[in-house]
């Protein structure tokens, strides 16, 4: 017979058990703990506005000074301000404002990466926002055009900060599991973002304004980071940050209205090794390791130029949304943001089910074919150019995503994060030419296409030569 204590001295040692097991011990334990709850709902939301502001940063030049000024409407443009900015050949000086913003983020775009490794994510977020709410508001009170040029030029310093360091930051923050949810919702707020710059232009009479509430957006949604964002759990760990791990945990217990038993030294030693092996690397360190491993150094070269073909097509067919010879100027812009975003959900289950070479190869081919194919339907025949252009933008759109996928996998760990930076700064070369591509078009007509199809063929090229069928990179 069991006494009624033994029997209390059992559920106890029962409950310790179930609570030992039940304890997190690791940094994916913590994270799988809450992948589907309130808070991480929460993070993924609040970072996907980010990529609504990036989106409008690439493609909002489309309104500010459209390709040959023909938004029409009460919206006064940059060309209707200054109607005597200088032409450079067949290039209108006012296309300049576009390319601003890529060249600051070429010159300066690798920094907040490297940056934020070392000082963490949320700072530089933050800071990043407030540049672009200042540098924003600058803009919309320019006295002259090359004050306008300079501005967006410091202003394009940030721009990686909310798309890549912001996005970075989402995918530390939340379970493997719920990373593909999270990507989708990230081109869900971009596809938002890029359309509502169409009805904000209706909305208001001036490009100034338009600059203006992109300014003011960037402040609420600072704000709104500021109140409820923590630092990334992932860098926490990395960098031994056990205040900021604790806060992360207590932001969580909040929101879920629950508490969590996490086992934080576990979690930070865990990584301890990892941080010794880290505190080792250095950037002209992982530079020697590519330069000398020459499969290394083309495979990089190669992932380099196809982020650059991509954004080369991307940018100048976005810009010049608003100029096509047919259909509504504002109605193409929103399609043409709309069109992204099955780019955006479908790709990474496409690379799931056929392989990511496979899936390159199909979407850059179509691409190009496509491009190609515009110059020799024209608009002559208005609903299938505009269907063929539409499904091009879409096309382009799937090849940028392939691409930036398989440069994350393609790398060994000790220069994955130097590659991926490499390539994004890189492609910063394509949106500064992309705008003005559309120059050629006066020496042929629609010869702007068959440079994006001619860009992405040779990047097609590249890719089947060099890219291996499993994207994983064996010396």
């Amino acid at each position: 017979r069991v006494s009624s204590r033994e029997i209390c001295e059992l559920k106890e040692s029962q409950q310790c058990a179930e609570k030992a097991d039940s304890r997190i011990d690791s940094l994916d334990g913590l994270l799988d703990a809450l992948k589907s709850t309130r808070f991480t709902f929460l993070l993924v939301f609040i970072q996907s506005l980010q990529w609504g502001l990036a989106a409008q940063m690439y493609v909002m030049a489309a309104y500010l000074a459209p390709v040959g000024n023909a938004v029409g409407g009460q919206l006064s443009t940059i060309q209707d301000e200054w109607d005597d900015l200088p032409h450079l050949g067949s290039i209108d000086a006012s296309e300049f404002v576009s390319s601003a913003t890529f060249a600051g983020s070429l010159v300066l775009g690798f920094a907040p990466g490297v940056v934020s490794d070392r000082f963490g994510r949320k700072p530089i977020i933050m800071i990043s926002l407030v540049c672009i709410a200042v540098t924003g508001a600058m803009s919309s009170l320019s006295p002259s055009f090359l004050f306008l040029v300079i501005v967006r030029f410091v202003q394009g310093f940030f721009l990686n900060s909310i798309a890549c360091v912001n996005f970075v930051h989402c995918m530390e923050s939340v379970a493997e599991c719920r990373r593909y949810i999270s990507a989708c919702a990230f081109g869900l707020f971009w596809c938002i973002g890029y359309m509502l710059v169409a009805p904000t232009a209706l909305l208001v009479d001036s490009w100034r304004w338009l600059v203006g509430v992109h300014s003011i957006a960037s402040f609420v949604i600072g704000v709104i980071l500021l109140v409820f964002l923590p630092e990334s759990p992932y860098y926490s760990v990395a960098h031994n940050k056990r205040s900021k791990l604790e806060d992360f945990v207590k932001r969580a217990e909040w929101w879920n209205r629950r508490t969590y038993d996490v086992d934080f030294e576990a979690v930070l030693n865990e990584e301890a090794t990892n941080r010794v092996e880290n505190s080792h690397t250095t950037i002209i360190g992982i530079v020697r390791f590519i330069v000398r491993c020459p499969r290394l150094l083309i495979l990089l070269l190669v992932v380099g130029y196809t982020q650059v073909a991509t954004l080369l097509a991307y940018t100048g067919l976005s810009i010049a949304s608003t100029a096509l010879e047919v259909g509504d100027a504002n109605w193409n812009f929103v399609l043409s943001g709309l069109v992204e975003l099955p780019a955006y959900c479908g790709v990474p289950k496409f690379i799931d089910w056929f392989g990511a070479k496979r899936v390159m190869l199909v979407t850059f081919v179509g691409a190009s074919i496509s491009l190609i194919a515009l110059k020799f339907i024209g608009p002559g025949i208005p609903a299938l150019f505009l269907v063929v252009w539409l499904f091009s933008k879409f096309l382009v759109t799937s090849c940028y995503f392939v691409a930036l996928i398989v440069s994350s996998e393609l790398f060994p760990t000790k220069c994955r994060s130097f590659a991926v930076a490499f390539a994004l700064t890189l492609s910063n070369i394509g949106s500064i030419v992309g705008p003005h591509v559309g120059a050629l078009n006066v020496y042929w007509p629609d010869l702007a296409f068959v440079v994006f199809g001619a860009a992405l063929a040779i990047a097609t090229l590249l890719i089947a030569i060099f890219i291996p069928r499993n994207t994983t990179f064996e010396a």
